[in-house]
């Protein structure tokens, strides 16, 4: 299955603060995606901006010339990734695109608040979740410049909780180059495959390595594609699906599924479908909950189920038996 799976998106998008690991894939490195965030002169930092295919980071060396004025400085990298004339190349294009204006930034104390107008509105979650990376990344190695959080038109940014979105740091995000470590080795998780009725989940426990620094959101729902030796179940997913991007921010993962979520899968419910994915993800403890969206929409359902558009919890009453 992973050899038919089209290119998955390259941005790594990781919670620290809840204990590590999380979404995308693999990731298209330069040179210069392998050095250090900062440099000791404080001058000389990384700007990151999307490749060429904006499913991912490029990052080129930049030498501020506001050394002395973190807030001038914070003007001067907005500026250069909002280049849309002059910093669009083969390999790499502006993170913050054209249509979406930057009409403030405000430093407080060592917060800053980048102000975003209307423009961003229309941006998939994706490119969302894109756009903040690439300039909290970008704007957390100016001296002086801890934490990023943004405003649209002077209201807070919402996440899809309803919740406003906080300040983010250096630490909110960890891109692939920067998570070798967390992806390398053997990690215990727990699949839900569905039984052979197709309407209760079968709990399977297992050691899986994620490969390529794939993380292990998206080598779990690869996992559930294929059914272990020996074990009385059935994949819970489509043999055709593809997963297109994972990614964890604030303790939710986002999930883009390939538009063959929606193809039927005969003998299998599609709540079982649903909870196979997310008690899976949400049991390797680096989400709470799960956000899906198809081919980068909201879809409001899954055929028989309604909620497919909703964030979505673990329900372990679906569980039938444990095997290992």
């Amino acid at each position: 299955m992973i050899t038919c799976l089209k290119k998955i998106s390259l941005l790594l998008l990781v919670l620290m603060l809840a204990a590590a690991g999380g979404g995308c894939a693999s990731a298209e490195n330069t040179s210069t995606e392998t050095k250090k965030e900062t440099t000791a002169d404080d001058k000389t930092i990384l700007l990151y901006y999307l490749n060429a295919s904006g499913d991912g980071f490029h990052t080129e060396e930049y030498t501020l010339e506001n050394t002395d004025d973190a807030l001038m400085a914070s003007y001067e990298v907005v500026s250069r990734l909002s280049d849309t004339e002059n910093n669009r190349t083969d390999t790499y294009k502006p993170a913050i695109s054209a249509g979406v204006a930057v009409n403030s930034i405000v430093l407080d104390g060592v917060e800053e608040t980048v102000d975003m107008g209307a423009g961003y509105r229309q941006l998939k979650d994706s490119e969302e979740i894109l756009l903040r990376a690439a300039v909290v990344k970008s704007l957390v190695q100016i001296k002086g410049v801890d934490s990023v959080r943004f405003t649209i038109n002077g209201d807070s940014l919402l996440g899809s909780d309803d919740n406003p979105i906080g300040a983010m740091n250096a630490d909110t995000f960890i891109l692939e180059e920067e998570a070798g470590k967390l992806f390398g080795n053997d990690e215990k998780v727990t699949l839900y495959y569905a039984d052979m009725d197709g309407d209760n989940l079968v709990e399977y426990k297992t050691n899986l390595e994620s490969t390529d620094n794939m993380p292990m959101e998206t080598r779990v729902l690869l996992e559930l594609m294929k059914v272990p030796d020996g074990l009385e179940a059935q994949s819970p997913l489509p043999s055709d699906l593809l997963i297109n991007q994972t990614q964890i921010h604030n303790g939710v993962c986002y999930v883009d599924l390939s538009k063959d979520i929606e193809n039927v899968l005969p003998g299998v419910e599609e709540k079982v479908m649903v909870y196979a994915m997310v008690n899976t993800i949400t049991s390797l403890g680096n989400a709470t909950s799960v956000q899906f969206t198809v081919e980068g929409e909201k879809m409001k359902s899954l055929r028989d189920f309604d909620s497919f558009h909703l964030m979505m919890t673990n329900n372990y009453s679906l569980v039938e038996s444990i095997k290992n």
